[in-house]
């Protein structure tokens, strides 16, 4: 049994259009940040465009970018006080 693959058609705000040729391509791409909740997506097969915001494929996605800043933001105090405990020990 060959499994095939959906390619999908991605419409940002200017109107510009990108072919991803695959759906873990679109989650990744949503998942960098290369594809806002606003750009338009369909799939091959269909006509109809959605935005990329409201696709139930991507809702785990979305999550993730929601807990990112948290996340950095505990990384970035973590380091600050790496950085200033190391400098204590070397005065």
């Amino acid at each position: 049994m060959t499994r095939t693959v959906m390619t999908y058609r991605v419409k940002d705000a200017r109107g510009e259009e990108l072919v991803v040729p695959s759906l873990r391509d679109l989650h990744d791409l949503y998942a960098h940040g290369f594809l806002s909740d606003d750009d338009l997506v369909r799939a091959e097969t269909s006509t109809r465009w959605v935005r990329a915001g409201s696709m139930r494929a991507l809702d785990g996605v979305r999550e993730l970018r929601a807990e990112r800043p948290g996340r950095w933001l505990l990384v970035a105090a973590a380091l600050v006080a790496l950085a200033a405990a190391i400098g204590m020990l070397l005065v």
